[in-house]
């Protein structure tokens, strides 16, 4: 009998990466969500989505909606999670990104780029990059 393979909805996401996380668990100790936003009148503006390993906290997602770029909010949030993550004594920051995403943001705040694929796909380049806390 042959396997169906289907789409995955927005919940199907969320389930399989929450049964990934509870596998890891089994083998990661210090496993902890650090995932904050902003709102502005009962909606969401800006968010960052980052998970601690150990002693390291890995950016999955860091988005601040188009009519409210260029307001700090992006720095806000990622120097909050820098400073929780500090004060829980984790040591360093991992993430990427891509060339039409926020490189530049990422090296203005002190991240220092590990790797560069360039090109990714098509035109654009991948680029992932540390800081130490």
């Amino acid at each position: 009998m042959e396997n169906k393979i289907v789409y995955s909805s927005e919940e199907d996401i969320e389930f399989i990466h929450s049964r990934l996380r509870e596998y890891n668990r089994k083998y990661m100790s210090d496993f902890d969500d650090y995932n904050f936003h902003i709102e502005k009148d009962g909606k969401i503006i800006a968010g960052i989505v980052a998970a601690s390993t150990f002693d390291t906290l890995e950016v999955e997602f860091l988005f601040v909606d188009e009519n409210y770029r260029g307001k700090n909010l992006g720095t806000e949030l990622l120097k909050h999670a820098e400073n929780t993550a500090k004060m829980n004594g984790l040591k360093r920051i991992l993430l990427n990104t891509y060339s039409f995403q926020a490189p530049e943001f990422y090296k203005k705040h002190g991240y220092s780029e590990l790797l560069k694929i360039d090109p990714c796909f098509g035109e654009f380049s991948q680029s992932y990059f540390t800081k130490k806390l």
